[in-house]
């Protein structure tokens, strides 16, 4: 495992949550909640934020506060990483669920399977199969 270096640091060396804009909070919380399979009451609301607590202890907060004037991108990078135990169901889902995969479809290697979806507001994240 690797420690952070000993030294005096305001930052924590980790993660806790991703946030997602959307101009739709309750399709976004609809969508979302039904992808990483959480029940409604693992939900939180508060007004312009919903956040849905995964069990990792990760949080995704889906915030929809002042999107109104903000134009939605062509293109982005992936915000986080998400791993899928079967790369082509995971690919049914994603579609399912009405997110687009993007930037090639899937993409298949030795090591890995991944794509990389979208949802309306361009929220790019890369699902992840590995094979070893």
């Amino acid at each position: 495992m690797i420690r952070p270096v000993e030294s005096k640091n305001p930052i924590r060396s980790q993660i806790s949550s991703v946030i997602l804009w959307s101009r739709n909070l309750e399709k976004s919380a609809e969508r979302y909640s039904r992808l990483f399979n959480l029940p409604s009451e693992q939900q939180e609301r508060f007004g312009h934020m919903h956040i849905l607590h995964l069990p990792n202890g990760t949080d995704v907060m889906i915030d929809s506060n002042g999107m109104d004037n903000v134009p939605i991108p062509d293109k982005a990078p992936p915000l986080c990483f998400v791993p899928a135990d079967d790369i082509d169901e995971a690919a049914v889902l994603i579609e399912s669920l009405g997110f687009q995969i993007i930037y090639g479809g899937i993409i298949r290697n030795e090591f890995v399977s991944f794509f990389n979806m979208r949802d309306d507001d361009f929220n790019v994240i890369t699902v992840c199969q590995n094979h070893k």
